[in-house]
């Protein structure tokens, strides 16, 4: 029996991985859907915004956490407030509305960073052959977490030649090594800046299709303020996902391993190019 014979009758290393990646970003997509059942109304004028608060008195609410008794009490909205201070509620609703963009973004940039460091770890024994018994990805959040996803990236690309082709031409017209390292920078400033790119970094990037990507809005005194969209956000799940198709098929096909998919029922489907 020839060595890619025995490897095709062996499971394949890699599917875990994928499969946990694309249980994760399912999760994101609902995420996504729950926000937006959420704030549906965010952008409502003032007074829309207003009427929807209900007539005569509130459910008792817990009010005061040194109240040995039950602290609820019953609040009844005046109605009353100025407009500057409606204007400034609605807009705290929708900056919350943006924050959980945002951090749909930069949970799936770390699920996908999980992902494609497990993938090279299974690739990294010391032949260079994969032996399935790879280590755990690292969870460090240091400064040298960034070197460290590039370094599995471009293992994985050595190891899977035709990844290569796919992250400069596909179906999307992505520029994929370019739109991952704009990603990156996303999570970093999501992550360390409240979604703020300082501005030598939105220059940096800005040529790699980084306002279409991922919009925002360059502040003179900030930097490049992130606002994604639902439409935008939802893409970026989608890129995550198809990008760790691309991995998952090209890392199974080099090494000899079906490129597969358990269905709803159990069954198998294998990809072929």
């Amino acid at each position: 029996m020839s060595t890619q014979e025995s490897e095709r009758r062996r499971p394949n290393p890699f599917y875990l991985a994928f499969d946990l990646l694309r249980a994760k970003l399912l999760a994101a997509d609902q995420a996504l859907g729950v926000s937006e059942a959420v704030f549906e109304h965010a952008t409502e004028s003032p007074q829309e915004w207003l009427e929807r608060i209900p007539e005569g008195e509130m459910p008792g609410m817990v009010a005061d956490i040194c109240d040995s008794s039950s602290g609820c009490v019953k609040y009844r909205p005046s109605l009353s407030w100025p407009d500057r201070g409606i204007d400034y509620l609605l807009r705290a609703v929708r900056d919350f509305r943006t924050q959980s963009y945002l951090w749909t973004i930069a949970r799936s940039f770390e699920h996908f960073r999980e992902f494609v460091e497990t993938v090279e770890a299974e690739l990294a024994d010391s032949d260079g052959v994969c032996t399935g018994e790879g280590s755990e990805p690292s969870k460090d959040t240091g400064p040298n977490e960034d070197r460290r996803f590039d370094l599995a990236l471009r293992r994985v690309r050595d190891a899977a030649p035709a990844l290569v082709a796919c992250e400069m031409t596909n179906a999307r017209k992505i520029q994929l090594q370019q739109w991952i390292r704009g990603a990156a920078a996303i999570r970093h400033a999501v992550a360390h800046n409240e979604g703020i790119l300082r501005k030598e970094v939105y220059e940096k990037y800005r040529d790699s299709g980084l306002e279409e990507h991922f919009p925002g809005e360059l502040e003179e005194d900030a930097g490049y303020v992130l606002k994604p969209t639902p439409k935008t956000a939802a893409r970026a799940v989608r890129t995550f996902r198809e990008y760790g198709v691309a991995i998952y098929k090209s890392v199974s096909e080099a090494h000899g391993f079906p490129a597969t998919l358990a269905g709803p029922d159990g069954e198998i489907t294998t990809w072929r190019r």
